[in-house]
């Protein structure tokens, strides 16, 4: 009786998924209803397949990569020199979000977080407070790294955390 209810069942949705189909013509459990039915009456849906969407913090490290060697400039927020918070101003410009081009101001403009993230922003502070920004890279060899704009006479690059005075925020991002 159950296996007669199941056959039934399978055969009536068969017939309501795909009407011009005959009742023997109908798919097994599991398989698709329009997967033997080929009369020219199916419509063909194409298929879409789901892009792999970087997350912000990928898309900001890749933008601060992308200008390794780039020349440090007092005051320069790029697009081919930089200072510290304007190579994070210019880096987050690009992915639709403005920071203030002062590291200590876009401390404002981010959030606590418990794990910190690539393309975090790391802030460096002493006794006068936030001094230098940077971009979280990750961990590697069992240290951070933060790409930056580390100061006159250098260019943008990637290096090791060198002190214990920083701490990671993240971006705030608007909802639309």
């Amino acid at each position: 009786m159950t296996v007669g209810l199941a056959t039934a069942l399978v055969v009536g949705l068969a017939l309501v998924a795909a009407p011009n189909q005959s009742a023997t013509a109908a798919s097994p459990p599991g398989a698709s209803a329009q997967a033997g039915a080929d009369n020219g009456a199916r419509t063909s849906t194409p298929t879409t397949k789901k892009k792999h969407k970087k997350s912000r913090g990928l898309r900001a490290l890749r933008r601060a990569k992308s200008q390794a060697g780039d020349p440090y400039s007092y005051g320069a927020n790029g697009p081919h020199a930089y200072d510290c918070s304007g190579l994070t101003q210019w880096v987050y410009k690009k992915l639709g979000h403005k920071l203030p081009h002062s590291s200590s101001a876009q401390v404002g403009h981010t959030f606590k977080v418990k794990k910190p993230r690539k393309g975090d922003l790391v802030f460096f502070y002493g006794s006068g407070g936030v001094y230098h920004v940077g971009i979280y890279a990750g961990k590697r060899d069992g240290r951070r790294w933060v790409w930056h704009a580390p100061g006159s006479g250098k260019a943008v690059t990637k290096d090791p955390i060198w002190t214990d005075s920083y701490f990671i925020r993240r971006v705030k991002y608007k909802k639309h």
